[in-house]
């Protein structure tokens, strides 16, 4: 069977949590996939929608870090109050995404927002590695670095604006550069 190509945006604030090890191609991080904040707004950037019917598990790549997704909701926190926030782990198939859904214009989830229910939407995806545990839900998954793609974004640089492709993240500080990672995913959990 073969792997699962997976690419996520590794920032610069999770590299140094790490301590900055260096990175090269070949080597395993075990990584939660994190799709941010989503709206229930089919109009917005990122967004979901909910529903009891059973979809088609999908983890489709439509840009750079950027993914179409369907599937179960296999985890789900709610905060309730004034805004509710669901914090949920969606299976997709190949991966576990985490996403943030945010209420809709009266502060309210659509009904529905948990476990059993079905998912789908747009997100833009990180790697967390090193992880805050704000989040209370999320499966972390196995992958193998394939590449990395950097944006050099420091100002002045002679190459500013620039895309670069490479084996491997050199030990130290990525400053205000953009890092997205291809990776395969080998195998489901820790």
């Amino acid at each position: 069977m073969p792997l699962s190509e997976i690419e996520f945006e590794f920032s610069a604030s999770q590299y140094q949590l790490m301590g900055f090890p260096g990175l090269q191609q070949g080597e395993s991080l075990s990584l939660v996939l994190d799709g941010g904040i989503l709206l229930p707004d089919s109009g917005a950037q990122y967004w979901y929608t909910v529903q009891p019917e059973p979809l088609e598990k999908c983890f489709a790549r439509v840009g750079p870090a950027t993914y179409a997704f369907a599937g179960r909701i296999a985890e789900a926190d709610i905060e309730y109050g004034h805004d509710q926030l669901a914090y949920l782990s969606i299976d997709c198939g190949p991966v576990h995404l985490r996403v943030t859904c945010a209420p809709g214009d009266d502060g309210q989830l659509p009904y529905g927002t948990w476990e059993t229910r079905y998912i789908s939407g747009l997100a833009y995806v990180q790697g967390i590695v090193e992880d805050s545990y704000e989040n209370p839900v999320g499966r972390n998954i196995n992958v193998i670095v394939w590449h990395f793609r950097r944006l050099t974004l420091a100002p002045g640089d002679a190459v500013f604006g620039e895309w670069h492709q490479s084996d491997e993240l050199p030990p130290h500080p990525l400053g205000v550069d953009r890092v997205f990672v291809t990776a395969r995913v080998h195998k489901e959990g820790v």
